[in-house]
């Protein structure tokens, strides 16, 4: 399958033998500017195009996979986050993801536009595709979502988070998605707890930032479209390979799956470098297993 190459940012510690702990990305001590204690470090990473066939990942496995589901909800009304149309969409896209994981329940809580345009002056409101490889959730943030979302007295044997990534309005012309298998990652090695300290409108306090590791495995699909929706992990409480959280008490059984997906946008050297670039909706969800 082709390849391209473009540098993933990963995570380093300021010094080569710094700490790598208490890491923490500071966006309230010095508004506007976002503050690291650890490096962002740019390694060139060859990224597999999966338009060309082959083995396809699968959720289970690698921790993502692309589905063919056109939505039915008016796109420019998505793109201007219209509640009722992000409601709706929210309402479909739970549906497909009650069908391919089996899960019983499903509760949203995040919907972000991203916008890459040369072309267009910045919107405050939409945000740039994210060239940082991270995960949304650690164990412990993870658990705290579970815990605000469960509703009193219930309680799950398994439960996920899983975000389901669309393109908006027309094919990804740059800076398309990467996803790392899970199967290339030493978890405890590769993996760093990150405290996000944000203003109260970011609920989440703690992502994984991660570590470069060669053996890491990053896959893409080459101009992906509206009719077409990623689903990757970040977070899965059945995975033998992930900490739990402290104080974390599950009731259920571990198997050998996927945990969660690192990702980064990337720029394709090759690719077109002006114009609308990409708009993409991202939708985050909890997936309970009774």
């Amino acid at each position: 399958m082709p390849t391209v190459t473009s540098p993933l940012f990963y995570a380093a510690p300021l010094t080569p033998d710094g700490r790598v702990d208490d890491w923490c990305i500071d966006a309230v001590s010095r508004p506007p500017d976002v503050l690291f204690n650890f490096r962002k470090v740019p390694v060139d990473t060859a990224i597999t195009d999966l338009r060309a066939g082959g083995t396809q990942p699968d959720l289970d496995g690698a921790g993502f996979e692309k589905v063919e589901a056109p939505t039915r909800v008016d796109q420019q009304a998505l793109f201007a986050r219209e509640p009722g149309a992000i409601a709706a969409y929210q309402e479909e896209v739970g549906d497909l993801l009650l069908a391919r994981t089996g899960a019983a329940r499903v509760s949203f809580f995040d919907a972000t536009v991203r916008v890459e345009d040369t072309g267009a002056p910045r919107d405050p409101d939409n945000q740039a595709p994210h060239q940082r490889v991270h995960v949304d959730q650690s164990p412990g943030s993870a658990w705290a979502r579970a815990a605000d979302h469960g509703g009193p007295g219930r309680s799950s044997r398994r439960f996920q988070i899983v975000n389901a990534w669309r393109p908006l309005l027309a094919p990804v012309r740059n800076y398309p998605l990467a996803l790392c298998d899970f199967r290339s990652l030493d978890p405890a090695a590769d993996l760093v707890a990150t405290r996000l300290d944000f203003p109260d409108w970011l609920r989440d306090r703690e992502n994984y930032s991660v570590r470069h590791n060669p053996a890491h495995r990053w896959y893409f699909w080459d101009a992906l479209t509206p009719a077409e929706v990623v689903l990757f992990k970040c977070y899965d409480s059945a995975s033998r390979a992930l900490p739990h959280a402290d104080g974390a008490t599950p009731d259920r059984e571990l198997a050998d799956v996927a945990g969660l997906s690192p990702h980064s946008a990337f720029f394709v050297p090759d690719g077109p470098a002006t114009g609308r670039l990409r708009v993409s909706l991202e939708v985050r969800a909890l997936l309970f297993h009774d």
